[in-house]
């Protein structure tokens, strides 16, 4: 009886976070050790990584942050309920306690979220491969859809 082939991906996520983790995950790419990466596009080495991905051909998705950083979409320029006064995301903690006290408007985690796929496709010049979340963000109830959709698993907000 033969057996179904079986391919092991392995995702760096955080591609784009600071130049010299990026060095690491291309690095371990190259060696065959990962086989995909997720960019933070609100990282602080986005623009870098983007370039190192499109050079190496890294198949590369959106790694989707609502906790970390500032935001690339509309809330960066008004108050949000995603930010702190000074204009950060809340943190891991912070955004999970604002989610769960009902103090987060659904419509800005929604537009920052299409931002963020927005700011991947102008870095990159495609969609992405993948999309997951940094810390987990896309795992929290209200900021997926809990029906799933065709080809499996659950969206984000639509």
């Amino acid at each position: 009886m033969a057996f179904p082939r079986v391919r092991l991906v392995v995702t760096a996520d955080d591609f784009g976070y600071c130049p010299r983790r990026d060095e690491g995950i291309v690095e371990a790419f190259l060696a065959g050790t990962v086989t995909s990466v997720s960019l933070l596009v609100n990282g602080t080495a986005a623009e870098s990584a983007a370039e190192l991905a499109r050079r190496h051909s890294i198949p590369t998705g959106l790694h989707a942050n609502l906790s970390e950083g500032r935001p690339v979409g509309p809330a960066r320029h008004n108050a949000s309920s995603l930010l702190s006064p000074e204009g950060f995301f809340l943190g891991k903690m912070g955004f999970r306690e604002a989610l769960a006290a009902g103090d987060v408007a659904l419509p800005q985690v929604r537009e920052e979220l299409e931002a963020q796929l927005s700011r991947f496709r102008e870095l990159l010049g495609r969609s992405p491969t993948h999309v997951d979340g940094h810390q987990h963000v896309h795992v929290l109830p209200g900021t997926r859809l809990d029906t799933p959709r065709a080809g499996g698993g659950a969206s984000f907000l639509g």
